[in-house]
């Protein structure tokens, strides 16, 4: 029997700190609501949980971004509706104006009103913006939406440029024939190949080439519009003096350059060019009429063209929405299996480590009072 070191004591000191410890431990973790709170606790674990939560992180950003651009096509196609209905109308009006049966002051306000929508488009354009960057000018270009967690993970957003001059532009380079019913007279003041040029249509009475206008290159000319109509009917190739009545046009202006390499003011020479035309205050007959009705059609073409592009970007995006919430749901649920605290088998380690510290404490304060024997042997 010794008195100087007391083993018993300090075995049960011993157990009782580990006790202690580890439900400090097993606290720590049912009040953070992590099993993991530093990398002692699982070096690798902490590892894959914070590129986990990297990517979560990420990715629920990039869904919010994807939300951003429907926002931002949502704004640029409610103003492509309006363009719509507005070149709806400037087709009503085409109609109406190449009706015989009105005198040229008639026409004359049709043309005003046309000009007022066509300035209504060019408005509509240039102001159209989303988070202060213009839309519809022709400088929204391949803009990124970063839809991923990491670089380089992006959707392109292009939008056209869409003023009166170059949807103009675009009618010209496709090279509409249009019907006109001018009297011969009109045509013979007028360039026309001979019947025996290569491109002269069959059946058709008179072939009209503007002169001194911009228009398309003859190898860019829609023969399948010119029809064989008869005397006097005349198919006329839509060049852009033809719409000076209504809107001046600029070639310098033109955004896209594919449709500028289209365009010639020669059809002789066919060298690739164009030149300006100022509005024009001629009297507006019927031939100008016929030509905006050409014109419309086009436009309304290339609108419905940049619309539906933009109607299935925003359905690609709902669906990018959709994937990246899904993928953030379940690298979530990995993370957490890492990560979190499993309360209930937590709870039971707990409660153990709690009965335990007790009964070592107990035995602790047995195994001090046991030196007391040894005042008995020196009585």
């Amino acid at each position: 029997m010794v008195i100087m070191h007391n083993l018993t004591a300090m075995n049960a000191n011993r157990m009782f700190n580990l006790t202690n410890t580890k439900q400090a431990k097993s606290t720590e973790k049912l009040s953070s609501g992590y099993k993991i709170n530093r990398s002692a606790d699982d070096a690798a674990g902490l590892s894959i949980s914070e590129k986990m939560r990297r990517q979560v992180r990420g990715l629920t950003q990039a869904s919010a971004n994807a939300a951003d651009g429907i926002s931002c096509v949502q704004t640029a196609e409610g103003a492509l509706n309006e363009v719509h209905d507005m070149l709806q109308r400037m087709g009503e009006l085409a109609v109406k104006g190449a009706n015989g049966t009105l005198t040229s002051v008639d026409r004359e306000y049709i043309t005003m009103e046309v000009r007022q929508l066509m300035s209504e488009i060019d408005r509509v354009q240039s102001t159209t913006s989303f988070n202060e960057q213009n839309l519809l000018d022709g400088t929204f270009q391949n803009k990124g939406l970063q839809v991923g967690a990491e670089s380089g993970q992006h959707i392109a957003i292009t939008i056209r440029n869409l003023c009166t001059n170059d949807l103009i532009a675009s009618a010209l380079s496709k090279g509409i024939f249009y019907q006109t019913n001018n009297d011969s007279a009109v045509c013979d003041a007028v360039d026309k190949p001979h019947p025996s040029h290569t491109g002269y249509p069959l059946g058709v009475t008179a072939y009209w080439v503007p002169n001194n206008s911009t228009y398309a290159r003859k190898e860019f000319w829609n023969k399948s519009t010119v029809l064989p109509w008869g005397s006097p009917g005349h198919s006329h190739l839509l060049g852009a003096e033809d719409l000076t009545v209504f809107h001046s046009f600029s070639y310098d202006a033109i955004t896209d350059q594919n449709v500028k390499d289209r365009l010639t003011t020669d059809y002789l020479t066919d060298i690739i060019g164009g030149k300006e035309e100022a509005l024009s205050n001629k009297t507006p007959d019927v031939r100008y009429f016929q030509a905006l009705n050409a014109f419309t059609k086009s436009a309304i073409f290339d609108v419905s063209e940049v619309r539906s592009d933009l109607g299935a970007i925003q359905n690609r995006l709902e669906h990018t929405i959709n994937n990246l919430d899904n993928i953030v749901e379940n690298t979530t649920s990995a993370e957490s299996a890492i990560r979190d605290t499993d309360i209930a088998t937590e709870m039971v380690k707990y409660s153990n480590n709690s009965v335990l510290a007790q009964a070592g404490q107990s035995m602790l304060s047995q195994a001090n009072q046991s030196n007391q024997s040894v005042l008995s042997l020196l009585q």
